[in-house]
């Protein structure tokens, strides 16, 4: 019975990883997608990947080995090499410039050290199974086992290293959103996240399962790998939909350190404020620091760089400071407008993220800061 349970599961799994393995292959991508470049790499990638750990699980099914082999090396090998894998794909799609056949090598080069060291040791020692705890303690001062331990440690602090770096990732992400749109895409870009942590959760699952084997667990995570693997496969797929709109913020620009940044006699800030205060340029809807540069006839950087050190903040804040602080001199002036209506009038689409960003403003929501000031909402 488990081992017609375990051959159902497995099988399903081997057929979602090859079908996903033929999309990622197979996927068309825009006549003109210079930007996606790194994306495209990265679909080949995970197609080679999902069919080698295909593969792998076939030649699991197919070979004669142990129910339960505690750190097992194979299982150490799968599992270290999809927390690389997943880390980085995520991470291309937020920084494609951070993710070089280099950068792969580096993070993959303990792996290959660990495996010949294993192969030589296992030559001299052998490679003994581990079927449970007590063997595992009576054999962990064995050289092969100490490999193996050490494998396993690795693992856990590589799970940790690639946490950090997708969190900078995503910092870094932000704060580029923040420099270049009047509102932030976040939510388009949210299931890369979603399917981060739900990696790292696998991989903290994987990691106890390697040490506390479990015939019931092992189909729970099994189980789990499917859903993730289908799931993180739908999800990267439609990828380029939202780069159609983040496009303009992945492109390289020249660092703000290349550039002249003196407010000089072409560019005055008070000049260039004075003309987007005047024409009330900050109430566009959608407005983004590119529109606004060709706007001012100035380089998107020299208009960001004047902004981060003249106002003190990124584009989105000063953008927002503008708009909230229209917002209350409508409130003060014309009270008879509802909160929809002056949302509309200082660039907000939705009156829900205007309500958030005059909070953020101001600390108070547009109907407490109202009753307040006696203001009908």
């Amino acid at each position: 019975m488990d081992n017609s349970i375990t051959l159902y599961v497995n099988t399903t799994l081997i057929i979602s990883c090859l079908v996903f393995a033929i999309v990622f292959f197979a996927f068309p991508l825009p006549p003109d997608s210079k930007g996606l470049k790194s994306y495209k790499v990265s679909l080949r990638t995970l197609g080679i990947a999902y069919s080698l750990f295909a593969s792998l699980v076939l030649i699991s099914e197919a070979i004669e080995e142990p129910e339960v082999d505690l750190l097992s090396v194979i299982n150490l090998n799968i599992a270290s090499l999809q927390s690389i894998l997943f880390a980085m794909a995520l991470v291309i799609l937020l920084n494609p410039a951070k993710i070089t056949r280099k950068y792969l090598l580096k993070h993959v080069s303990p792996i290959i050290a660990f495996d010949l060291i294993y192969t030589l040791v296992a030559l001299r020692w052998g490679n003994p199974e581990i079927g449970n705890l007590d063997a595992l303690v009576k054999l962990s001062l064995t050289p092969p086992v100490v490999i193996r331990e050490c494998f396993w440690l690795f693992f856990v602090i590589q799970l940790g290293y690639l946490t950090v770096i997708f969190i900078r990732a995503v910092k870094n992400y932000d704060k580029a959103l923040d420099n270049y749109f009047s509102d932030g895409y976040k939510i388009h870009i949210r299931w890369v996240s979603i399917c981060y942590y739900s990696a790292l959760s696998l991989g903290v699952f994987g990691v106890f399962m390697m040490c506390f084997f479990s015939f019931v667990w092992e189909i729970v995570f099994t189980v789990c790998c499917i859903i993730y693997y289908v799931g993180f496969g739908v999800c990267y797929i439609q990828y380029p939909r939202t780069f159609i709109k983040i496009e303009p913020v992945l492109r390289p620009v020249i660092k703000p350190s290349e550039i002249h940044l003196k407010i000089n006699n072409r560019f005055s800030w008070a000049e260039l404020k004075g003309k987007v205060l005047k024409e009330k340029y900050y109430t566009r809807m959608g407005v983004n620091i590119e529109d606004m540069a060709q706007y001012l006839k100035v380089g998107r950087t020299t208009l960001s760089g004047l902004i981060n050190k003249e106002e003190g903040v990124n584009f989105n804040s000063w953008i927002r400071r503008l708009r909230i602080a229209e917002a209350i001199r409508l409130l003060q002036e014309n009270s008879e407008h509802s909160l929809s209506q002056i949302s509309e009038m200082v660039g907000y689409s939705e009156p829900s993220n205007f309500s958030r960003q005059f909070k953020a403003e101001t600390g108070v929501s547009p109907s407490e800061w109202c009753l307040q000031k006696r203001f009908p909402a």
